[in-house]
């Protein structure tokens, strides 16, 4: 058949458009926690969006591991050999099951972490004692959160991302109805102020894994993909993902840990009206990646389904499509960030003095968008082929000798710069990675990897799978 029945921006649209709202949701369930945590009080909302942080970075390890899934799934899908895609997935429920006793050791470091970040970062006792309070908590969420991200690639590598979304979409209502249950008591619970908060996280997690692993064991799933049968633990494929996976682990956390380091002790020397302006100006910065970042992910299964047909130079087609739509998306949002960058400002400040270090903080961040879109599409689009290690290498380096050692030193040879300077090094660090990235994809080295030539299948009683027709990876 002809592998190009559909044109493919409205088939990569097609495929990203779910993955854009589950970005999205993301963005929507920390918003949630932030917003209905902040009625407790001044000290609980300064707590929850560090904790949550640091929540965070202890959960990114994991899924970072789990996002393999989705190269495997997608590739094994394009050779005809659907089943062993379904594998990978349950490794990942092992790994996030034996993170368990992780987690337990993590409850007891959360105090003392806390205690010397307080101290470095001048945190108030009692915002200290609830970011602890609520850190203990929420890092149980780690299992379950591991267990749907792997569910989630899986899902996403086989062109379903609808699933994807509807298991979002259910855990958002948990969050919602958990955190106005336990937060303040009400239907009879007892009132746990932000632990209520850190609970409700955990009970949305594990309703969006069993949500995903409902329809993943479902009749019309086992038939194609073995997702039954397939359930064996196998140390083999254990680390495969930790060879693919784990490099985009440490490179989600370099990149946390280097925004963190930016946002909480770089930026602070400048004041409380740039830590404002710069806070600001992130948020913006979030509302503009997160429909790349869901383009990036239908990317990454088009080049693995590609890449497992045997078809190379179609992936190389298929990623310069998404590199037309993000850099175009971003490049328009850019320039309005650009031309409105005062009213917009405006919207979410009304000091005279932060509006005016804003206005110069939006500049930067309307210059590096275009990069931006380079980063996110040739990332996902390496990680589709399985090329991970390089690219984590080069997201490591320029996120801590450019963004934050550049940052830092900018901040102290050239202080009258104020945070201009340091935002300036943002700016250099998301173009130089930008190139890098892109040099690292015209290079080809992607093309010679294998990921699924070693070894023998390991489905278990194999039957033909779905026709792996390109044209059908929008269905």
């Amino acid at each position: 058949m002809s592998l190009d029945t559909r044109r493919p921006t409205t088939e990569l649209l097609h495929l990203a458009a779910p993955l854009v709202a589950v970005t999205a949701s993301r963005m929507v369930m920390g918003f949630i926690d932030f917003a209905m945590v902040s009625q407790l009080g001044t000290d609980a909302q300064a707590a929850i969006s560090p904790a949550t942080l640091l929540v965070w970075a202890f959960i990114c390890l994991g899924m970072g591991m789990a996002t393999s899934v989705q190269t495997f799934a997608s590739q094994a899908d394009g050779r005809g050999e659907p089943e062993r895609g379904a594998a990978y997935a349950w490794q990942t429920t092992y790994i996030g099951l034996a993170v368990l006793l992780l987690t337990w050791l993590a409850t007891w470091l959360v105090p003392p972490l806390y205690a010397w970040i307080g101290a470095a970062a001048h945190h108030a006792p009692a915002v200290q004692a609830l970011e602890t309070e609520y850190t203990r908590l929420a890092v149980w969420s780690m299992t379950p959160a591991i267990i749907a991200c792997g569910l989630e690639s899986f899902f996403n590598g086989i062109r379903r991302p609808r699933i994807t979304l509807l298991a979002v979409l259910v855990s958002l209502v948990t969050i919602i109805v958990g955190n106005y249950v336990l937060i303040w008591g009400h239907f009879g619970f007892p009132r746990m102020g932000i632990a209520g908060s850190a609970v409700a996280t955990v009970l949305a997690w594990w309703v969006r894994a069993g949500v995903l692993l409902a329809v993943f064991c479902t009749r019309r799933f086992d038939a194609i993909y073995h997702t039954r049968r397939s359930f064996a633990p196998r140390w083999s494929l254990c680390r495969d993902i930790f060879r693919i996976g784990g490099p985009t682990s440490l490179a989600w956390l370099f990149e946390i840990g280097s925004w963190v380091v930016f946002l909480n002790l770089i930026v602070p020397t400048f004041g409380t009206v740039a830590m404002a302006a710069t806070a600001i100006a992130v948020q913006y910065t979030h509302v503009a990646f997160m429909p790349a970042i869901g383009v990036g992910m239908a990317l990454c299964s088009q080049v693995g389904f590609a890449i497992g047909a045997g078809r190379p130079d179609e992936a190389v087609r298929r990623t310069h499509t998404a590199l037309r739509v993000t850099m175009l998306y971003m490049g328009i949002v850019g320039l309005l960030l650009f031309v409105l960058r005062q009213p917009l400002m405006a919207l979410l400040t009304g000091d005279s003095a932060v509006l005016a270090a804003g206005m110069w903080v939006m500049c930067w961040v309307a210059v590096y968008q275009v990069f931006d879109a380079m980063s996110i599409t040739f990332i996902f689009a390496l990680r589709g082929a399985g090329d991970t290690r390089t690219p984590a290498v080069f997201n490591a380096l320029c996120c801590w000798v450019v963004f934050v050692v550049g940052g830092w030193l900018i901040a102290r040879l050239l202080p009258t710069w104020g945070v201009n300077g340091p935002w300036l090094m943002a700016v250099a660090y998301l173009i130089l990675l930008g190139l890098l990235l892109w040099w690292r994809y015209r290079s080809g080295a992607w093309r010679k990897i294998r990921l699924l030539d070693k070894g023998e299948s390991e489905s278990v009683g194999r039957v033909p799978g779905p026709d792996v027709e390109i044209a059908a990876l929008a269905e």
